[in-house]
């Protein structure tokens, strides 16, 4: 287990609302099969047997970031770029940053630092084929590094991973990792190196943190509720970080036969999020996680040593 040690916890700014402050857009791209802990979700070796719509609904997305003169960050899986190269060719083509979101979507906090490591180096050099460019980015399937997993960063750091978008900012389903930030910060290993931080930061409500800005709460969540979450974020000169993935443009995917609990959370609202992007990307500006982490405020480093 990794020991965190952090400084002190960052606060919020008063200032009035920035003009032109740009939040993150980011897509998670896999297919509509690519499901996390779910017996009904077909094993990777059944995956090329598999319809695929991955292609068309993230070409979805391109024209919808285009239209409004948007870039954004592509983590894809590295089975997605070995299996639709002129797709990740595209994404770049039309001046998107590229990551890596793993090979086979595992979970890190399942895995073993071995494991770990051959999954990413079998993503990278599938991304760097399709692409013709170093992979610099990264983001956990799940956003499954929680504290008991830091030791993943040493492992990023070792595959020339700069920039890390893991990390949701509060207890959840695949771990979380509970930290008092707000904006993205850097990550101090060891050794000195450092990995910069673009974190998920949930609403922080009584009982429960919302993950407003993606997922399930984003196609669940009126969008005028979420026009109100991305101004006060603004005011607060707080980037936002969104995240989809392409299925949820998709309301004509096929449907697995998972549990009532899981089906509603999957399936809700996948006929909205077209909408409420197109509104979202009206009303505010949005670029890479690169162009939002190396500009404006950042909050407090985190420090992290290795287990004794």
């Amino acid at each position: 287990m990794a020991d965190t040690q952090s400084s002190a916890p960052a606060t919020s700014s008063t200032a009035s609302r920035p003009s032109g402050m740009t939040h993150a857009f980011s897509v998670d791209v896999e297919d509509w099969f690519h499901i996390l802990e779910c017996d009904e979700a077909p094993d990777p070796a059944a995956w090329k047997k598999m319809e695929s719509r991955v292609e068309r609904s993230t070409t979805v997305l391109l024209d919808l970031l285009d239209k409004h003169h948007h870039t954004g960050t592509f983590f894809i899986l590295g089975w997605v770029a070995e299996h639709h190269p002129d797709l990740v060719r595209e994404i770049a083509r039309r001046g998107h940053e590229i990551g890596s979101h793993s090979h086979l979507h595992g979970l890190v906090s399942a895995a073993k630092p071995a494991d770990f490591a051959r999954d990413l180096e079998r993503s990278l050099k599938a991304l760097r084929a399709a692409s013709g460019s170093e992979i610099r980015c990264f983001r956990a399937p799940g956003f499954s590094i929680g504290p008991d997993q830091a030791w993943a960063f040493d492992v990023l750091a070792d595959h020339g991973i700069t920039l890390d978008s893991s990390l949701f900012l509060s207890a959840r389903a695949h771990g979380g990792f509970p930290l008092d930030r707000l904006r993205p910060f850097d990550i101090v290993l060891p050794d000195g190196r450092r990995i910069l931080e673009a974190p998920v930061v949930p609403l922080r409500l009584p009982k429960v943190s919302l993950p407003w800005a993606g997922g399930g709460y984003l196609r669940l969540l009126p969008k005028a509720a979420l026009l109100g979450l991305m101004a006060q974020a603004e005011h607060a000169e707080r980037p936002v970080v969104t995240y989809v993935h392409p299925r949820e443009v998709d309301p004509a995917q096929p449907r697995m036969d998972l549990p009532l609990r899981r089906r509603f959370k999957y399936y809700v609202g996948l006929n909205t999020v077209i909408d409420k992007l197109d509104s979202l990307f009206a009303a505010h500006r949005f670029g890479t996680i690169s162009d939002v982490a190396t500009r404006g405020l950042k909050d407090p480093p985190l420090l992290v040593r290795r287990a004794s």
